[in-house]
């Protein structure tokens, strides 16, 4: 479902990380009247599409809210924010840690904060994007549903808004094992991911509605 895939899609740069993000389940829950109106475009388009049009059978919010859902098997809480720091030199983690995610409820409980390392890259993971495949070591995360996190860089790079660009935003899955994310090819040690077809996502939380609606528009390819 990404709208614009103009960046490096293999190289980490914190700084298109950093700062506050917004589910995209806000963008098809909305009930503003602008964000409204272009999913009703949105959904002309695709019906008027035969190939597509099966998206929109049951209302093309219906097939994102199903494609984007935050919540996951092990945790039930709809994801409504994060907050990306770089990792706390004094943490005591990693050395090599490449970032802190807070991770908000809806009510914007503070439900986790863990640093990550990127293990590895999937070549073709989201979307068909190399995949960051993040992990935390923090003893905390034993348990939790987000010791685990894919993740692709965000597109376009956030500095592209400021240049009169879409708001950046990138697709995620998360557990608490790599192994219900991900399978291996035991022959190949080719990785393929188990759900394809979660796409959970994190806008850039910043700029106007209309801003917002653009990235409906991008998505739906409408002018």
């Amino acid at each position: 479902m990404t709208a614009s895939n103009t960046t490096d899609s293999t190289a980490f740069d914190i700084t298109d990380w950093l700062g506050e993000w917004e589910s995209f389940e806000h963008y098809i829950d909305s009930d503003d009247a602008a964000i409204q109106q272009t999913w009703e475009a949105a959904e002309q388009a695709v019906l008027a599409n035969p190939k597509m049009a099966p998206m929109a059978a049951r209302g093309i919010r219906t097939f994102w809210s199903m494609a984007c859902s935050t919540t996951s098997p092990e945790n039930i809480i709809h994801i409504g924010y994060w907050r990306v720091n770089e990792p706390a030199a004094e943490s005591g983690s990693t050395d090599d840690a490449a970032l802190a995610i807070e991770w908000f409820a809806e009510d914007d409980t503070s439900l986790d904060t863990y640093e990550y390392t990127i293990d590895h890259v999937i070549e073709h993971g989201l979307e068909g994007f190399p995949t960051f495949v993040f992990h935390t070591t923090d003893p905390a995360a034993e348990d939790s549903p987000f010791r685990w996190l894919l993740a692709i860089n965000p597109l376009p790079s956030r500095k592209a808004f400021a240049e009169g660009g879409l708001l950046s935003h990138l697709h995620f899955q998360y557990a608490n094992d790599l192994h219900t994310l991900v399978a291996t090819d035991e022959a190949t040690g080719v990785e393929t991911l188990r759900n394809p077809r979660w796409y959970a996502t994190m806008c850039a939380n910043e700029g106007t509605v209309e801003d917002r609606c653009a990235i409906i528009r991008a998505l739906h390819h409408l002018q």
